[in-house]
């Protein structure tokens, strides 16, 4: 049995994870909707059956204080469901990676092994998704988070000192932590 060799390694971007992910968001975001109005219900049936006990400052504060907490988790959830709306919709189209002898490519940004400084993963800032850093000799860089594409990180590294001769290797600390 003969294999061909690859000749490079193309992956296109993928909206699987973000579509996923979006779904997901608007599902809890209805689910707490659900709860929310659950939670008026319960506290207005137990004023009309206990009103006459339930009467001064703490019982205010408890109502409000549940009532307060309903409504953030219904606001954090249609944040994050806005949040993964905005990450599916900047989805790039394409190839998100091209790795092979004469360069690589990551998200638009292409360079032959000769320009390239350095190839990480990132976590570009507390809460954000990690990312593909292609950096430059010449300072330009392309971040590409990682759940655009279908392809495991290990797999880059390999893919990455393969074509390159073994002058480079994807730094994948990042996703250690």
């Amino acid at each position: 049995m003969s294999s061909t060799p690859i000749s490079e390694l193309v992956v296109a971007y993928d909206p699987g994870t973000l579509i996923e992910r979006v779904e997901r968001r608007r599902r809890l975001v209805r689910s707490r909707i659900v709860s929310l109005v659950i939670t008026i219900v319960l506290m207005v049936a137990i004023y009309l059956w206990l009103g006459d006990r339930l009467q001064g400052a703490g019982f205010f504060t408890v109502y409000g204080l549940v009532f307060a907490v309903s409504i953030a988790w219904v606001v954090g959830s249609v944040i994050a469901y806005r949040r993964a709306r905005g990450q599916l919709a900047a989805l790039g189209t394409g190839t998100a990676i091209r790795i092979g002898p004469p360069g690589i490519e990551v998200a638009g940004l292409a360079a032959p092994w000769s320009a390239v400084s350095s190839i990480a993963t990132a976590i570009p800032g507390r809460g954000r998704r990690p990312v593909l850093r292609l950096l430059l000799a010449d300072g330009r860089r392309s971040d590409l988070p990682l759940d655009q594409v279908v392809v495991y990180p290990a797999t880059l590294d390999g893919t990455v000192r393969a074509f390159s001769a073994g002058r480079f290797g994807v730094d994948l600390s990042a996703l250690d932590n």
